[in-house]
């Protein structure tokens, strides 16, 4: 019997480990995500809101150090409540796979991402 392959095994783009915000525009006033890992196909993130899976949603943010402000649109592949820290801080582990973005945008990712240090 085979063991399942590893899930940084699987991946088809190098992520960076990224902690820095992330607005999801379907969320109106809603507080911002906070990025844990990014790559040039998608990210997770951690937020406070629930996104059930397969929903579209835009993504607005500035990568560190830069002043421009980029626009995806992307559909969440997977969303897990994560342990509540306080009661009624319930808050959410987020897969975003980006599905449009543009070629400035996808520059910018490959840069960062390329510099960044390698997620787990």
């Amino acid at each position: 019997m085979t063991s399942p392959t590893p899930q940084s095994e699987r991946r088809r783009a190098t992520r960076a480990l990224a902690a820095f915000p992330v607005k999801l525009s379907n969320q109106a006033g809603a507080d911002p995500a906070v990025l844990r890992d990014i790559s040039e196909l998608g990210l997770a993130c951690v937020s406070p809101q629930a996104i059930p899976e397969m929903t579209l949603v835009g993504l607005d943010f500035s990568l560190p150090g830069a002043t421009e402000m980029h626009h995806v649109k992307g559909a969440v592949v997977r969303c897990e409540a994560l342990r509540a820290e306080a009661k009624g801080n319930r808050r959410y582990d987020l897969a975003v796979y980006f599905t449009e973005m543009t070629p400035v945008t996808r520059a910018a990712l490959k840069n960062y991402v390329g510099k960044g240090k390698r997620a787990p």
